[in-house]
């Protein structure tokens, strides 16, 4: 293939369609069609459109079936191609929720649009089922999170009826407000997923500026991934956090902002900051359980 053909996409967004098309190549090959050599071409043939290296370093299984010798194997359409790969009997949902990220260059590429095979890729992959195995994945950050952004950037109409199923999913919320995007945020939060949380977050945070809950997501990762950061970096970013926190303030109806500001005043050093950010909390509400930890722990240190 041409170079100047080739798909731009960043590294992490290679590793994605990489494993979509590793785990086709294994679901193929444990399946029980007579046509996995073609099947198997039509995948490297689809991964060769980013990079050629799917047919100058080939997978194992590629030389398995020997497709890069001839005769040359039938190459299946992309629309024909996922909805074979999905619909096969050991298509797991692992499988499922890969093409559901993966369909979305399929439809920015040149492949013809079959309606037909659209509607029926879209009955097994729009579920909620594959939608929250999609969330989850560390890919999923790679969809803007409004269909706006996909607009403004461009996007074909067919890519935002795509993803506008997802994208309603994603911003579902609870009784208590907060979307399911946003507790998959604090999910990672708690797994110590600091990194993932805050890319997560920051993408949410640009969408969606009056969501207090997306905003203490985004401020928890910070805070929490400035422990581990050198001191100029540190510094750096407890001072951002600090401006951030600071524009919520005046209408934040939590006393979370406070705390996470003194929080960060700790991590700069300002422990008498700190202390008064975390009495104002208490002010506020005697029973916020965080900011009397916070207290009696600087008790302790300074005696």
């Amino acid at each position: 293939m041409d170079e100047n053909g080739k798909k731009e996409q960043t590294p992490a967004e290679r590793t994605g369609i990489d494993y979509t098309i590793k785990l086709s190549y294994g679901a193929i090959d444990k399946s029980d069609r007579k046509d996995k050599r073609d099947l198997i071409y039509s995948l490297l043939c689809f991964g060769c459109m980013f990079d050629a290296s799917f047919a100058t370093s080939p997978d194992p299984i590629v030389k398995k079936y020997d497709c890069l010798a001839a005769p040359e194997p039938k190459k299946s359409d992309l629309y024909e191609l996922a909805h074979i790969l999905v619909t096969l009997p050991n298509a797991t949902l692992e499988l499922k929720k890969s093409w559901y990220m993966t369909f979305a260059y399929v439809l920015l590429s040149e492949a013809p649009h079959t309606p037909e095979l659209y509607d029926e890729l879209c009955a097994i992959l729009h579920t909620e089922e594959v939608f929250a195995e999609v969330l989850s994945s560390r890919y999923s950050v790679y969809i803007p999170p409004i269909a706006e952004e996909l607009a403004a950037q461009g996007a074909p109409s067919i890519l935002l009826d795509w993803y506008r199923p997802y994208l309603e999913y994603c911003t579902e919320k609870d009784e208590n407000g907060v979307t399911r995007e946003t507790r998959e945020c604090k999910r990672l939060l708690a797994l110590g997923n600091f990194g993932e949380s805050l890319m997560r977050s920051e993408r949410l945070i640009a969408a969606f500026p009056d969501d207090l809950n997306v905003a203490i997501s985004n401020i928890a990762a910070r805070v929490s991934l400035s422990g581990a950061a050198n001191a100029e970096s540190r510094v750096a970013l407890l001072k951002e956090t600090l401006s951030l926190i600071d524009e919520y303030l005046p209408y934040a109806d939590t006393q979370y902002f406070r705390y996470y500001r003194g929080l960060a005043l700790l991590g700069l050093l300002d422990t008498v900051g700190a202390r008064r950010e975390f009495e104002e909390c208490l002010q506020n509400d005697p029973h916020f359980e965080l900011a009397a930890l916070m207290l009696k722990g600087m008790d302790k240190y300074e005696k």
